[in-house]
């Protein structure tokens, strides 16, 4: 039976015999718990990641602005490295012209030059010196990074701060290179210019002596105008041209006494003179020098009447000739024709200087035969006589003693 006024429980039954007080039963303690070390790495990762993006965005920042900045700087040092070439360039032009007036100064002395001349050719060269001693300031060497090749941030901005500096630094350095080589280009003008002065002064007083000793020997006055034009060549003792001055000297000195002993020798030989003069008369301007002699061309004056024509030829390319006569000639001039035949064949040689008489000797008629050419000639200005070359070479046909006669 049940009786509802008694507690009961579960399984045996145990009587209380006093009330039982309530306890609470504290809770088990929990287990220490494990540091969470995925979540420490997560953080050194992020701030790495912090790091390096702000060191990657360095580097791209630093690259880009290097990079944007190294057209510039390239610019400014190709612009002073051209003005530096040219500087160089210039200043060895300088110099070699410097080295050309030297030796020209030294040369340059006697009653041909001016003084004046010779004295503005050495303040040039002075001045000149003077403007090459000066040589602008380089900028130096600068190292920079090119932005092909990497190169670390602080490197980057580096090369930055010194292209602040650079490249105003070589635009001013290219400015300067460029003033200073037009000076020392000025300079050598200048010596250009005196040297060309003194040079012109020196050629004008040999040309007027050659005008003023008109009696000298061709071959006297053709020696000088060699020596002058002897003078247009760069003239440095190193090239064995120091003589130059001297040798026009010479020149004009042997060509004034040419002139005195002709006007002597003709004052003298009065006969010789009218020979010559004829001779001169119907050359139509071939320049030609006369020489006398017992024997000519292997023929004596004893019982002959000889002559020869020698060719030569002048600084200009242009021709003149020699003759030489035997002494018979003169001996008989007054009342043999054919003395003065001889004459006329020997100038009729020299007409083949002339390219109006030389397209004929060339050509069919004459084919280069300069003896039928010249008898041909004596005989069409009125010659016809042995001694206008009949007797020693025979004579001419008609036709080549006409053809002569087409460039009188």
């Amino acid at each position: 039976m049940h009786d509802p006024d008694q507690t009961t429980t579960p399984g045996p039954a145990v009587l209380a015999e006093s009330p039982v007080e309530f306890v609470r039963v504290p809770t088990p303690p929990m287990a220490p718990r494990t540091p969470r070390r995925v979540g420490g790495l997560a953080g050194a990762i992020i701030i790495a990641a912090v790091v390096a993006g702000w060191a990657v965005g360095h580097q791209l920042i630093a690259s880009a602005v290097h990079a944007e900045a190294w057209p510039a700087w390239v610019a400014a040092d190709a612009a002073f490295d051209e003005a530096a070439t040219d500087y160089r360039e210039t200043a060895e032009r300088a110099e070699s012209a410097i080295d050309r007036g030297d030796a020209l100064v030294g040369i340059a002395v006697g009653d041909l030059v001016a003084e004046e001349d010779r004295a503005s050719l050495q303040a040039s060269i002075d001045e000149a010196r003077e403007v090459i001693a000066d040589r602008p300031a380089s900028p130096g060497i600068a190292a920079l990074g090119d932005p092909a090749s990497f190169a670390p941030a602080w490197e980057r901005y580096a090369d930055l701060v010194s292209m602040l500096e650079l490249v105003p630094s070589r635009e001013a350095a290219a400015a300067r290179y460029a003033d200073a080589r037009d000076l020392v280009a000025e300079g050598s003008l200048a010596i250009a210019d005196a040297t060309e002065a003194l040079i012109a002064g020196t050629e004008a007083r040999a040309a007027s002596a050659v005008e003023e000793n008109p009696s000298a020997t061709v071959a006297s006055r053709v020696a000088v105008e060699e020596a002058i034009a002897a003078l247009r060549h760069s003239p440095t003792i190193s090239s064995g041209d120091s003589s130059r001055y001297a040798d026009l000297t010479a020149a004009v000195d042997e060509m004034r006494a040419s002139h005195a002993a002709e006007v002597a020798r003709l004052a003298e030989f009065p006969i010789r003179s009218e020979i010559e003069a004829f001779a001169r008369s119907i050359a139509f301007g071939v320049p030609f020098d006369v020489e006398w002699a017992e024997e000519v061309g292997g023929y004596s004056s004893d019982g002959y009447y000889s002559g020869t024509a020698e060719f030569f030829q002048d600084v200009d390319g242009d021709g003149w000739g020699l003759i030489s006569l035997t002494h018979s000639i003169e001996d008989a001039w007054s009342f043999d024709e054919n003395a003065e035949a001889v004459v006329v064949h020997e100038v009729g040689h020299l007409q083949v200087l002339r390219e109006a008489c030389a397209t004929i000797f060339d050509g069919p008629e004459f084919s280069g035969d300069h003896e039928v050419w010249a008898t041909a000639w004596a005989i069409g200005m009125g010659y016809d006589l042995p001694g206008a070359g009949i007797e020693a070479y025979g004579r001419p046909s008609d036709a080549q003693i006409q053809a002569s006669t087409a460039c009188r």
